[in-house]
C-alpha cells in the first residue's frame, strides 16, 4: 500500500452514503492512516536513536580532541622544559671546562714560572761553580808557580 500523506487525510476522497462515508473506504483510509504514522514512528524512533548515537560519538571525538589538545600541550611543555634543562646542562658543562681549562692554564704558567726561576737559579749556580772553579785553579797555579823545583840528587836517588 502507498504512503498516507497529510493531504489524503485533509480531503479524502470518501463516497457518500445514505448513512455517511463508505465503511470500507474510511477503514482503508484509517488502517493506511494508523500504518503510515506506525511507520513514521518507527523511522522517527530509528531517527532519534541515530541522531542520540551520532550526539554520542560527537561528545567522544569532541572528548577526545580535547585531551589530545591537552596531551600536545604537555608534551610541548615537557619538550620545553627538557630543552631548557639541556640547555643549561650544556652551559654548565661549557662553564666547568672554561673553568678547567683556566686552572689548567694557570697551573701551566705557575709551572712555567718556576721553571724559568729554576733556570736562573741553575745558571746562577754555574757561574758561582765557574767562578770558584776558577779561583782554585788560580789558587793552585799560584802554589805551583811558589814551589821550589826539586832537584834529584844522585846519592839520594840511590839510597832510596
Amino acid at each position: 500500500m502507498e504512503r498516507i500523506m497529510p493531504i489524503d487525510l485533509e480531503r479524502p476522497e470518501l463516497r457518500k452514503r445514505i448513512r455517511g462515508y463508505d465503511p470500507t473506504a474510511v477503514d482503508r483510509l484509517i488502517h493506511g492512516a494508523a500504518k503510515t504514522l506506525q511507520e513514521l514512528l518507527f523511522e522517527n524512533s530509528a531517527l532519534r536513536e541515530e541522531l542520540e548515537r551520532l550526539r554520542a560519538d560527537s561528545d567522544r571525538a569532541k572528548l577526545q580532541e580535547e585531551t589530545l589538545k591537552d596531551v600536545l600541550v604537555l608534551a610541548q611543555r615537557a619538550a620545553d622544559e627538557t630543552r631548557a634543562t639541556a640547555q643549561k646542562q650544556a652551559e654548565a658543562v661549557v662553564e666547568e671546562a672554561r673553568q678547567a681549562a683556566m686552572s689548567e692554564r694557570m697551573a701551566t704558567q705557575q709551572k712555567l714560572s718556576e721553571t724559568r726561576w729554576e733556570i736562573e737559579r741553575l745558571r746562577l749556580e754555574r757561574s758561582r761553580y765557574a767562578e770558584e772553579f776558577r779561583a782554585l785553579l788560580e789558587r793552585h797555579q799560584r802554589e805551583l808557580s811558589q814551589m821550589v823545583p826539586l832537584t834529584i840528587v844522585e846519592g839520594e836517588a840511590s839510597s832510596a
